[in-house]
Formats: structure tokens, C-alpha cells, sequence
């Protein structure tokens, strides 16, 4: 199988560095470390990051809405509850994070990579993947309802019980893909009819 080309971020040299205090952000943060930071419930609702790599935080129920991540690293970072709805991914890597029941709604993942990653819960509807790679993720239970795909790739990918219905897979590879009780259909709750 052929890999699409996906953009790498470009992360500075020698980045301020923050260890274990969650400093207040700017409108704009660049050139930045974070490593075991806590911004769990924090409202970082529209803040731009360029340049900026996080180890280790917690996001947890923070809100991102429309937040820009661009040239930005994430490592064993969550996102559990967390809103982050129509935020942008643009030359983004997201490794062994989890965020289960986060909101990525209306978002943009542009030249992004999410591997090892457990996201089981979490909404995706109506994202927009312009050449994005889901490498070894749980996405069970999540919904990844009308979708627009200029390019996404998904290897053993858990896919279990996810909502899928209103997003055309034409040409993508979902052979080593678990897609048990995938719902490709809305089903009305009160008569079970199929929209």
C-alpha cells in the first residue's frame, strides 16, 4: 500500500521551556515546550501555537474551541472532555494520547499524523483530513459522521461501533481496519428506520 505524503512539523531548535506549571498563554504561543503541564478546565478557546511541543499534559475537559495547532508536537497527552471543536491540526503529530469522549468537531487536520493513540468516544463529525494518517488508534464508539477526506489514511485502526454514515470512504484502504458494528446509516431511534 502507498503512503501518502504528509508534511513533518517544524519544531524549533532550542524552545522556551515550561516543566509541571501551566504558565497563562498569549494570544499567540511559539516557540514553546510544555512538558507535564495542567490545563485541565482551562478556556484556551481560540489561541494560536506555532512551533510548540507538549509531553505529558493534561488537557482534560479544557476547551480549544477554533484553537490553531500548527508545527506542533503532542506526546502521551489527554484530552478526555475536552472541546476542541473547530480547531485546526496543520503539520501536527499527535503519539500515545488519548482523549476519549473529546470533542473534535468541525475541525481541520491538515498534514496530520495521530498514532498509538485512544480516542474511542470522541467526535469527529463534519472534520475536515486533508492528508491525515490515523496509525494504530482506538476510535471505537466514535462518530466520524460527514467528513469531507482529501486524503486520510487509517491503519489498524479500531473502529468498532463508530458512526461513519455521511462520509464517502471511496478510496480509502480499511482492510486492516476493525470495523465491528461499524454504522455506515443513520437509524431513527423511535420507528428504526435508515436515513
Amino acid at each position: 500500500m502507498d503512503t501518502m505524503k504528509i508534511l513533518s512539523p517544524e519544531l524549533p531548535q532550542q524552545p522556551n521551556e515550561y516543566r509541571n506549571t501551566a504558565p497563562a498563554l498569549e494570544e499567540r504561543t511559539e516557540n514553546a515546550a510544555f512538558l507535564s503541564c495542567d490545563f485541565s478546565r482551562r478556556d484556551l478557546a481560540g489561541l494560536e501555537f506555532a512551533g510548540v511541543t507538549f509531553v505529558g499534559c493534561k488537557f482534560t475537559s479544557a476547551s480549544f474551541r477554533r484553537a490553531d495547532f500548527c508545527d506542533t508536537f503532542f506526546e502521551n497527552c489527554d484530552f478526555s472532555g475536552a472541546t476542541l471543536r473547530g480547531a485546526s491540526f496543520r503539520r501536527a503529530i499527535l503519539c500515545g494520547c488519548k482523549g476519549m469522549g473529546a470533542d473534535f468537531s468541525e475541525g481541520y487536520f491538515a498534514d496530520a499524523r495521530v498514532e498509538q493513540s485512544n480516542f474511542s468516544y470522541a467526535n469527529f463529525s463534519e472534520v475536515k483530513f486533508r492528508a491525515a494518517r490515523f496509525f494504530e488508534c482506538d476510535l471505537a464508539d466514535a462518530s466520524l459522521s460527514n467528513c469531507k477526506l482529501k486524503g486520510l489514511e487509517l491503519q489498524k485502526v479500531r473502529l468498532a461501533r463508530a458512526e461513519l454514515y455521511g462520509t464517502p470512504f471511496k478510496g480509502v484502504d480499511l482492510t486492516d481496519c476493525d470495523l465491528t458494528g461499524v454504522l455506515f446509516r443513520r437509524t431513527c431511534t423511535s420507528c428504526g428506520a435508515r436515513r
